[in-house]
């Protein structure tokens, strides 16, 4: 008996299928960023990464750099208050899903000084950004990746809480709700 000219073979159905599960897979991963399953997003960091990775601890690594608005930004600077280096990127979901979160515990807090760090981005890139959210915290381009380079910052999102003395108080990998930064940040005082 001779097969209907319009039903597919197996093997062209296997391939079908095959192909559309590869797109759809494909489509997730973009979708996700390029996340793995805890949410966070790979860096590639290409600044120098010869000292050590700072540790709960001890004193914070001192950088200085020029925040997208202008404004000197020298860690040093901040001793004294709480610190919180929030280490992201405008490309990495899970950065974009806790920035509300974060401006919000930023304005509530007068002791608090939060600076996003947004590794391997250019200004222009980070100054859209912060513009479009209304973002009112410090906001430092790290095109070079120098700085997540100095704090070994591996996925994004990265938190580093600093307290009062310039001492690392806790680390934090992938995304932290509001709830999650308030009490790290409570935690230093």
């Amino acid at each position: 008996m001779p097969k209907p000219a319009n039903v597919p073979s197996r093997g062209r159905q296997a391939l079908v299928l095959v192909a559309t599960t590869g797109l759809i897979l494909a489509g997730i991963w973009l979708i996700k960023g390029g996340q793995d399953e805890t949410g966070v997003s790979s860096v590639e960091l290409t600044g120098d990464v010869a000292a050590a990775a700072p540790a709960v601890g001890e004193p914070a690594p001192d950088f200085a750099a020029t925040a997208v608005d202008g404004a000197a930004v020298r860690l040093s600077d901040l001793r004294g208050q709480p610190v919180w280096l929030v280490f992201g990127a405008t490309w990495c979901s899970n950065c974009r899903a806790e920035t509300e979160d974060i401006e919000a515990v930023y304005e509530q807090s007068d002791e608090v000084a939060v600076v996003a760090i947004y590794v391997g981005e250019p200004a222009t890139t980070v100054t859209a950004y912060a513009e479009r959210l209304g973002l009112t915290y410090s906001q430092v381009a790290d095109p070079a990746t120098d700085l997540g380079s100095l704090y070994r910052v591996l996925g994004l999102p990265t938190h580093y809480f600093i307290d009062a003395e310039g001492n690392v108080a806790s680390i934090a990998i992938g995304g932290l709700s509001q709830q999650a930064a308030t009490e790290r940040l409570a935690a230093l005082s």
